[in-house]
């Protein structure tokens, strides 16, 4: 009856433990959305092996307690202990079925959770890689970018866009002259697609705290550019530009117009950001959200000015109003009158000569137009 009884516990011990070797494929094949399961050409679930590594001991010393008198290494147990024996076995057993439920329920009722635990494993691997080789490893770089541009709008996002910017305030940006930041450069890109290129249905939450992320970013440019190396002139600060208007049409097609203010907030730290301002205010007085379009046409002579492109962009965005309907073209003469813009034929040509350049055929018509009778110049 006893030597049933241990047979018995050991035999379940060896059933639960050859189960357990295959939950980490069920895990995979069952719980894991898709995107995870394509995603990942390493190992992201070294913590099984350590939880293997206990219940692996457990059953080893169930297996010794059962059958001391085959090991010839070990001093049996005397038939007298037989019930110290009895209780030992049990309570390796029930210690064993514990982590089993434990384990369970970490990687199958905590699924859900396990997009976080990949990412916070990234995470720590481009720091690792960081402080070994100065540099993050593309590898992961490449899946936390798969795993921003697959995850839902919201948490799921969140949870890769926080990763990221710690890893970008852990990074030491170098202001030496002819040198760029690759990884940062690398990092601003990543932010975007998680926003902008997502597959999932975007968050406006999510694009506030990336553009939150590119302002200190911004800052932080600002703050170490030197004479010999003027990082706020850099790719560094050209990325963040191209960046943020990808963001900005992003939030355009999905209305989130609310957003503009904090875009034109990060575009004008950047210079020669008065380009981006022109594509993004015609975006917005096509798709008809003219307090949007209004706004930049207000920001954009300022940066035009700043940016030494003698208020091309200004002239190129009002013709558009001028000629999208009567309001438009009130709001128009109304922008030229409040900033005492007088149009002259030197200031037109150039314009058109920049637009045509830029390729903005449209644009120049419409500017060359403004010459007419009814012009706000005539």
């Amino acid at each position: 009856m006893y030597s049933d009884y241990l047979s018995l516990i050991v035999e379940v011990s060896v059933t639960v433990y050859v189960f357990l070797l295959g939950l980490p494929i069920l895990v995979n094949q069952i719980f894991l959305p898709e995107d995870l399961r394509r995603m990942s050409r390493k190992n992201y679930a070294s913590n099984l092996i350590n939880q293997l590594l206990v219940l692996t001991v457990l059953l080893l010393a169930i297996i010794l307690v059962a059958y001391p008198h085959r090991l010839v290494w070990l001093i049996p147990f005397p038939e007298e202990q037989a019930p110290f024996r009895e209780m030992l076995i049990t309570i390796l057993f029930v210690l064993m079925l514990t982590s089993t439920l434990v384990f369970l329920y970490i990687h199958l009722i905590r699924s859900q959770g396990y997009r976080a635990k990949i990412v916070h494993i990234i995470k720590k691997k481009l720091q690792q890689s960081y402080q070994k080789t100065g540099k993050l490893d593309p590898a992961y770089l490449e899946d936390i970018e798969y795993l921003g541009i697959y995850s839902k709008g919201g948490a799921e996002t969140r949870i890769v866009i926080q990763a990221l910017e710690e890893v970008q305030k852990n990074l030491k940006i170098d202001n030496t002259a002819g040198l760029n930041n690759d990884g940062l450069i690398r990092l601003v890109e990543i932010l975007c697609n998680s926003v902008a290129n997502s597959t999932e249905p975007g968050s406006r939450s999510n694009m506030i705290e990336v553009l939150a992320i590119y302002k200190d970013i911004l800052m932080e440019l600002k703050m170490l550019s030197t004479e010999e190396n003027p990082l706020i002139l850099g790719n560094e600060t050209r990325k963040v530009k191209d960046c943020t208007y990808k963001i900005a049409l992003a939030s355009l097609k999905k209305d989130y117009s609310d957003m503009m203010p904090r875009v034109l907030n990060v575009l004008s730290l950047i210079p020669g950001s008065s380009d981006k301002l022109f594509d993004i205010g015609l975006l917005a007085l096509e798709k008809g959200q003219y307090q949007v379009a209004t706004n930049v046409l207000s920001e954009i002579m300022d940066r035009d000015n700043r940016d030494d492109v003698t208020m091309n962009n200004y002239f190129g965005l009002a013709a558009h109003f001028y000629f999208a309907g009567e309001a438009a073209r009130q709001c128009a003469r109304q922008s030229l009158e409040r900033n005492r813009v007088r149009l002259s034929a030197e200031g037109l040509a150039k314009a058109r000569e920049y637009h045509y350049k830029l390729c903005n055929f449209e644009t120049v018509d419409l500017i060359a137009r403004l010459d007419a009778p009814d012009s706000p110049g005539a």
